[in-house]
């Protein structure tokens, strides 16, 4: 798997594209990573792009993730929007792992294309 992180600071937001496979102990990893970007720059939201991922999460999965972002929610205080795959598979998870998060009172939508989600991201709150 394949990162990188990019900071738009006129924008004010951590940008992290991800390549390869994206399974349970690599995306908790990636929450701890963007937790402490999100930590360095507070008030940035946060852009991830999975399209290039592999993944076939299970249920398990899901809450092992959605328990590593409740752990570090404090440094999660803005919008996170993640790029995925327009597959029934991948939006069946990110439907279900929205739920999840929002629960906890995250701000999070998935899209297809890095436009909409960036527009979705420059909104007031």
């Amino acid at each position: 798997m394949t990162t990188n992180i990019k900071i738009d600071k006129d924008k004010k937001i951590i940008q992290r594209t991800v390549a390869g496979g994206l399974y349970t102990d690599r995306a908790i990893e990636l929450v701890q990573e963007l937790s402490m970007a999100a930590n360095l720059h507070r008030g940035y939201n946060i852009l991830l792009d999975l399209r290039d991922t592999v993944t076939v999460p299970e249920m398990y999965d899901l809450m092992a993730i959605t328990s590593a972002c409740s752990r570090l929610r404090n440094n999660f205080n803005n919008k996170i929007a993640f790029l995925i795959p327009n597959t029934e598979e991948r939006v069946r998870f990110a439907k279900l792992f929205r739920a999840c998060m929002e629960a906890q009172s995250f701000q999070l939508k998935h899209f297809f294309d890095r436009k909409t989600a960036m527009e979705w991201l420059s909104e007031e709150a």
